[in-house]
């Protein structure tokens, strides 16, 4: 990496190239480059596994939503990546995983969901058992958001 790349890696990071429909765009202002020049850059990095992956971070509070929930999920086996797929496309749904079930904790995928207000939420969550074809779940209700951030690199 040359300095090039460190100053993309550290606009990349700004919260304020989010807030636009045009992120890379936006880098490019800050930047004062050209936007193929940062999305070649930006492709390279990840390429060479400099970089991840590249997304905005939802504060569900802040986009609106007052109640969230992670639910975990029974799922038989050989549904559980139909159910997965299905539960991911809905648009109050932010996360979905499949993770290994444990003794006595049946419950192997996990989706975190976003209702505008506690109705709505239990409204979502029927859906979702509807179509994952799943009615064995524990919804954990969210009391109180502590800060999300992400790492920063070249302060």
């Amino acid at each position: 990496m040359d300095a090039r790349d460190r100053s993309l890696i550290r606009v990349l990071q700004k919260e304020e190239i989010f807030k636009t429909l045009s992120p890379f765009k936006k880098a490019a202002e800050l930047l004062g480059w050209e936007v193929e020049e940062v999305l070649g850059r930006a492709t390279a990095l990840k390429d060479a596994g400099v970089i991840r992956r590249f997304g905005a971070a939802l504060t569900p509070a802040k986009a609106g939503f007052t109640a969230n929930a992670m639910v975990a999920w029974e799922v038989e086996k050989e549904r559980e990546e139909e159910a997965a797929d299905a539960m991911s496309a809905h648009p109050r749904v932010s996360h979905c995983y499949i993770r290994p079930a444990f003794e006595g904790f049946p419950y192997k995928l996990y989706t975190m969901i976003h209702g505008n207000s506690p109705d709505d939420l239990e409204r979502i969550i029927d859906e979702l058992s509807k179509v994952s074809r799943s009615t064995s779940f524990r919804a954990l209700h969210s009391a109180r958001e502590f800060k999300k951030s992400s790492p920063v690199y070249f302060p």
